[in-house]
């Protein structure tokens, strides 16, 4: 028997035997009450920055959204579901969509819980990086006032069984790949490079993932260990096609690319902790792909993360601080420059090609293998990185400043976010913000900055 055929013959089984094992729903379910819930927002806003070819502003992305959202059910079956309608442009582009960013029906008792839908499922403790969170995927290019709106869901079967107050146990089965949104999504790449990104939905009858989660909770700490046996919702670049054109005075080179996602085993730890004033909340994982990064060049390396950080309150100040490493186990130089974020040398392309048994296509698939190690930051042997936010609540929580800073050591990649929020009634919020990254010639900010640097301002009215 497969582990698709595993997974759900366990979640089958054991769901009548919790349901059995409950001994408050004897009681029947006449004497439960229902209700209906149902809120949204309408929101608006603008996102500004400055075109590097003539220093003038520009406005790339401006939008109006409307959600719609029910919460509706009794004691033992709920329903949940969140829609959002957006109008406008992104990235220069218009956009006119409707998603149905959750929606999912829940059946539960006093020890166990089961969820059917697209939900959006976030595990890990840690603040600012979440190297065990690989159940739903995130569009790293949202264009929004809220940060959560980068989270996207799954379609998935997730079980919950609390057989104990200190001890819980969580499997989740999700039968189809859904992609995140990749950062370089927006890039304007050159007239002979092709990528083809992911559908909307892969439905392969090998796209099955699976995981677990068991959770302890005791006095002053809370810890668990999770497995993640999938497709990683950050696909990587393969190549499929290269061919050169010779006939000309250069040579004419054509690139066809495409996001490829790739199995992975995620072994995981997160913890939270008091000490104190302090709270201290880290997370381990072991992560290992299924195909060889050197046979397969959209699959990355092998590697070891960990998080450790901490939060701080004085008064009406909030500071959060936090370390991520990373390791890659049997790491081993790239052998060429990264494809993407470089620029075509035709001089050194006809040299290359002069060269008696150079083979072209395996060139070129070196190069794009590199820039998924760029992109997963695996071109060195062990890479560190530092975040902190510092924010805080005035007058009464009507307003709120906030600034965050991610850098990386090893890489050099900055990001800086100052946010301010109003919220001068009730139901009403006004938002300004940016994105500032810069990164050393030919690092991932570097590639991205153009388009990701940006002004933002939004106001959102909720009911």
């Amino acid at each position: 028997m497969n582990n698709k055929a595993l997974i759900i013959a366990a979640l089958l089984f054991m769901l009548p035997v919790m349901a059995n094992s409950q001994n408050d729903l004897s009681a029947g379910s006449e004497n439960q009450t229902d209700e209906q819930i149902i809120y949204g927002f309408v929101r608006g806003g603008f996102f500004i920055n400055t075109d590097k070819n003539d220093n003038k502003v520009d406005v790339p992305s401006a939008y109006t959204d409307l959600a719609l959202k029910i919460d509706a059910g009794g004691e033992m079956f709920r329903g949940y579901g969140d829609i959002r309608f957006r109008y406008g442009v992104e990235f220069g582009e218009p956009v006119t969509r409707i998603d149905i960013r959750e929606a999912f029906v829940s059946a539960g008792g006093a020890r166990w819980e089961l969820s059917a839908g697209q939900k959006i499922i976030k595990w890990g403790r840690a603040d600012f990086t979440n190297p065990t969170q690989k159940l739903s995927p995130q569009n790293l290019i949202s264009r929004s006032m809220d940060h959560e709106d980068m989270d996207m869901g799954n379609l998935l079967l997730d079980l919950k069984w609390f057989p104990s107050p200190v001890f819980s146990i969580e499997a989740v089965a999700i039968p189809y790949y859904r992609s995140s949104t990749l950062l370089i999504e927006p890039l304007d790449l050159p007239s002979y490079v092709n990528i083809r990104q992911p559908g909307q939905l892969i439905t392969g009858k090998d796209m099955f993932t699976y995981a677990a989660k068991a959770d302890f909770h005791f006095s002053g700490i809370d810890f668990g260990f999770s497995w993640f046996d999938g497709y990683d919702p950050l696909p990587g670049v393969m190549l499929n096609k290269f061919v050169i054109d010779t006939t000309g005075l250069f040579p004419v080179p054509e690139a066809d690319l495409e996001m490829k996602p790739y199995r992975i085993r995620n072994a995981g730890f997160d913890f939270e902790a008091s000490a104190g004033s302090f709270g201290i909340r880290g997370e381990a994982a072991w992560t290992i792909p299924k195909l060889s990064f050197r046979t397969h060049e959209y699959v990355p390396c092998e590697e070891v993360k960990w998080v450790l950080g901490t939060d701080y309150m004085k008064g009406n100040w909030r500071f959060t601080a936090e370390y991520s490493g990373k390791y890659i186990p049997g790491f081993t130089e790239t052998t060429a420059g990264s494809f993407i974020g470089s620029e075509l040398d035709p001089a050194l392309l006809a040299m290359l090609l002069a060269t008696p048994g150079f083979d072209i296509e395996d060139y070129v698939r070196q190069q794009v293998g590199s820039f998924n190690r760029l992109y997963n930051y695996q071109v060195e042997r062990s890479y560190h990185s530092g975040s902190l936010r510092i924010e805080s609540d005035l007058f009464h929580e009507r307003l709120t400043p906030s600034v965050t800073v991610l850098y990386n050591f090893t890489s050099h990649d900055l990001l800086l976010m100052p946010e301010i929020t109003c919220k001068p009634s009730d139901g009403i919020t006004i938002y300004a913000g940016g994105n500032f990254l810069s990164g050393k010639k030919g690092s991932v900010y570097d590639i991205v900055d153009e388009f990701m640097n940006c002004f933002q301002a939004g106001i959102k009215l909720s009911f």
